[in-house]
């Protein structure tokens, strides 16, 4: 079962072991929510509204210098995004990288009564990276990283990159190290641009780009 509600996502980026995480604070009429979801990690600090989707709720607890900490956490299912305002968020105390925990979430609890509790390691329900249409020319032969891009990336979302169409990655990604790597990889090295209301990436010379850009430099 799960439960769709209108909310606010005030996403904090932060610097870890691993590189930069994101990581959510939901804010909705049924409760407040920590947010640990890959999906987060595309995203810039701010804040965002829109309809969230809750697949499942459970408590979860950690140590961080020296003290236990217990979160309620909600893993989304779905998030449809209406506005964002990126903005620097107050720095938040150390924690865990989430690509650090268990894939199974052995320490979670669900709570028992919640609109969106559900059993313990079920997966959420992602929609697997859409083909974008063929907007160019045939795919280069080669490209510059190609060979690393391609094993990235995967045949599908490399033959995307290679043509510079747009892309939509697949956040239930078993690893989550590999999805920041694509994300990395999108933004400083292919120079993609990420439109959150969207979820995709468009390459940055891409009139839909700029044209996001020039919404943003009007408000």
């Amino acid at each position: 079962m799960s439960v769709t509600v209108e909310g606010s996502l005030c996403i904090k980026r932060i610097n870890g072991a691993n590189g930069p995480f994101c990581v959510g604070d939901l804010l909705t009429d049924i409760g407040e929510f920590r947010v640990k979801d890959p999906v987060l990690d595309q995203f810039e600090e701010g804040v965002y509204t829109g309809h969230y989707t809750i697949q499942r709720i459970f408590s979860w607890s950690y140590n961080a210098n020296g003290r236990l900490v217990v979160e309620i956490r909600a893993r989304l299912a779905d998030l449809q995004i209406h506005a964002g305002t990126e903005s620097s968020l107050p720095d938040s105390t150390t924690e865990p990288d989430p690509a650090d925990e268990s894939t199974h979430e052995s320490g979670a609890t669900p709570l028992e009564g919640s609109p969106a509790a559900e059993k313990q390691g079920a997966s959420p329900s992602r929609t697997p990276a859409d083909s974008a249409p063929d907007e160019s020319e045939a795919i280069p032969s080669s490209v510059p990283g190609d060979s690393s891009d391609g094993a990235l990336f995967g045949e599908e979302l490399h033959a995307l990159v290679a043509s510079r169409q747009p892309v939509k990655l697949d956040p239930a990604i078993d690893d989550r190290r590999r999805f920041r790597e694509q994300r990395n990889r999108l933004k400083a090295g292919l120079r993609y641009g990420f439109i959150p209301e969207e979820q995709t990436w468009y390459p940055e010379e891409s009139e839909r780009y700029q044209a996001y850009l020039a919404t943003k430099s009007d408000t």
